[in-house]
Order: structure tokens, then sequence, then C-alpha cells
């Protein structure tokens, strides 16, 4: 029977599935880098860069999970004419792991993997707002479609092990790895809330106007799922450009040094 309490106890099931996942695969690479990179250049990381050789490998399987099963949820047509009620398996999924990631991530950077603030409220933002989804089960396009982005965590993760095993920066790996890392940010960060409100615009009759009624004028779902989705979509909207400025500026910067030379 699908009750609120059934509901909470679910998403509670799943998260909780989800934080075991990634814990676990933490735990099983961990000495396999140590192993991997050998124990001299192991020893000589930082306490942060030790805990990240894990932690990266578990972001990978995020991105590929979250992101991939966000994409099929859009482009399966799930929610193809409405963007409000449609709460399809692989979105209830996508954002299991979301929660079941964030968690666990936080927890690694509470134990001395230090991120700028930025981060922090990346991560409590799209925990709160996934489990709020998964709970209340409207309006799940808008946090399902920007876990879509979460698919170019793979080149950054890429750029992050060729630093940390001394790739030089202006070599032809590490150019190559910055250039897909831009062009990922510029293709699918930078425009997912434009395209997100441009997919609920063409599947809304009478589009973003329409939706935008039925959302805070006639309220016709829970007024704290509609303002937190809001919030979200422009909060992680600013985010993404943020970051997509400072990957194309670094990746241009690189390519500028390794002419002059």
């Amino acid at each position: 029977m699908d009750t609120p309490s059934s509901r909470i106890q679910d998403s509670l099931i799943t998260t909780g599935f989800s934080v075991a996942i990634c814990t676990g695969v933490h735990l099983v690479v961990k000495p396999l880098w140590r192993k991997a990179v050998g124990e001299k250049k192991y020893t000589s990381l930082k306490k942060r860069e030790r805990i990240y050789l894990a932690e990266k490998t578990v972001s990978s399987l995020n991105a590929i999970v979250t992101g991939g099963l966000a994409l099929y949820a859009i482009t399966s047509g799930s929610y193809a004419g409405d963007v409000v009620y449609p709460y399809p398996k692989a979105a209830h999924y996508a954002l299991a792991f979301v929660c079941g990631y964030s968690l666990y991530d936080t927890t690694v950077m509470a134990l001395g993997a230090h991120e700028p603030p930025i981060m922090w409220a990346h991560h409590i933002l799209g925990l709160g707002g996934a489990f709020a989804m998964m709970c209340y089960r409207e309006l799940s396009f808008f946090p399902v479609a920007f876990a879509v982005s979460e698919l170019t965590v793979l080149p950054i993760n890429l750029v992050w092990y060729l630093n940390k095993l001394g790739i030089s920066r202006k070599s032809r790996r590490m150019r190559a790895a910055l250039l897909a890392r831009a062009i990922a940010f510029l293709t699918l960060r930078a425009p997912i809330g434009l395209l997100t409100f441009a997919y609920a615009h063409t599947n809304t009759k009478g589009g973003l106007q329409a939706l935008w009624r039925r959302l805070f004028v006639n309220k016709e779902v829970n007024q704290f799922v509609s303002r937190a989705a809001a919030f979200n979509v422009s909060a992680f909207t600013i985010m993404n450009l943020l970051w997509t400025y400072q990957a194309v500026k670094v990746a241009m910067q690189v390519e500028i040094d390794s002419k002059e030379e």
C-alpha cells in the first residue's frame, strides 16, 4: 500500500543500500589502489589524496549509475506530456543512489578530505532534494534531469587521477583529459538548466506559464516540494555555470602555456 510511511521506509531502505554499496566499494578498492601506485608513492601522498584514491572510484561508479539511470528515465519517455506526477522506477533508484553517495561522500569529507563550502552545499542540497522527491514523489523530473550531469564526473576524475599519478599538466594525455572535461561541462553541465526548462515547457500543456500556475497558484503539489525544487534548480544552475567556467579556463590556460614553450 502506497502511504507516506511506506514511502519513507522504502526511501530509507534504498538509500541505506546505496550507502552500503558505496562504502563497500571504497573498502575494496582502497588496498588495490595502494598496491597499484606502490608503497613509496602512496605514503608520499597527503591524507586527503590517499582517501580520494578510493573515493574517486566510488565517485565514478555514482556517475555511471546515477547518470545512466537518470538519462534512461528521461529518454524512455516517462515524463513525456507531464513533468509533475510521473515517478518512474529508474528515477527512484537514481535518486536513491544520489542520497546514498551524498551521505557516503559527506562522511569522507568530514573524515579529512577537505572540500570548499560549495561542495558541502552541493551534497547537502542534493541529498535533501533527492530524499524529499523519493518521499513526496512529485516533480521528480527536475532532480532527475540534473542528475544526468553526474556523467561529467568521469572526465573530472580522470584529470584528478592523471594529476596524482604524476602526469604533467602539459602532456598530451593531460591536455586531452582537460579538453574532454571542458567539453563535457560545456555540452552538459552548463546548459542542463536551460534544457530542463525547455523540456518542461514542451511537455506541459500551456508551457512554463501553465506549469508555474499549477505549482504556485493552483498549488497542485506540496508547496515545500515546489519551492525546494525551484531553489535547487536555481542553485545547481549557478554552481554548474561556475564549474564550467573554471573547467574551460584551466583547459585554455594549459593549452596556451604548452604552446608558449
